[in-house]
């Protein structure tokens, strides 16, 4: 006796498979656009090289504020540059 195909089964975990590809492609392009513009200052023209972000932002020189994450290789990686 062959076994019976349950396709309500099959049809419900690859409904809740695009329902997580989804929710996981929403996270992480949410989790991209979530960094602020760079404010249009003296200091942010060029942009500056990250060793001279750290050194505003981790030292609060002129009112900087902390950097609420780990060093990265550039800052307009995420931080989009002033227009």
């Amino acid at each position: 006796m062959a076994k019976k195909k349950n396709t309500g089964q099959r049809n419900f975990f690859r409904f809740m498979a695009v329902i997580g590809v989804v929710v996981i492609g929403g996270l992480i392009y949410s989790f991209l656009g979530a960094a602020p513009p760079l404010p249009k200052t003296a200091n942010h023209s060029g942009p500056p090289a990250p060793g001279e972000c750290l050194r505003c932002h981790v030292e609060n020189i002129d009112q900087a504020p902390i950097m609420p994450h780990r060093p990265m290789g550039t800052c307009t990686t995420c931080h989009k540059p002033p227009a």
